[in-house]
């Protein structure tokens, strides 16, 4: 099933390149494969068309730190947490910020500084 979805996003996006829900979509079907290289691709557009959607912000920093991009994972995670201050996306926020503790104080103070 996930598959047949991908193949979906991918046929919309030859004809809507910059639609952020669909980039969005085929995120969510990547990361649900554990496919982190192309998750992050399509999170990385998502960010370029909108970079106010905190929640590919929260999703990118995940898909960062599976592929053990510790530093970008954080980063990334800092970056959506001023975008939810800016949007007063506080639900995300408090998403990111309990990630940012969470990895803190698993990996040895990775994210902290």
């Amino acid at each position: 099933m996930t598959q047949s979805r991908i193949e979906v996003f991918c046929e919309l996006l030859k004809s809507q390149p910059d639609d952020v829900m669909i980039w969005y979509g085929l995120a969510s079907e990547y990361t649900k494969l554990a496919d982190w290289a192309l998750a992050i691709e399509a999170l990385n557009n998502v960010i370029r068309i909108n970079p106010s959607y905190t929640a590919a912000y929260q999703m990118l920093g995940s898909a960062l730190m599976s592929q053990g991009q510790v530093k970008e994972a954080c980063d990334i995670w800092r970056q959506g947490i001023e975008v939810a201050n800016q949007t007063g996306a506080w639900k995300a926020k408090q998403h990111m910020e309990g990630l940012l503790a969470a990895n803190s104080s698993t990996n040895s103070g990775f994210c902290s500084h």
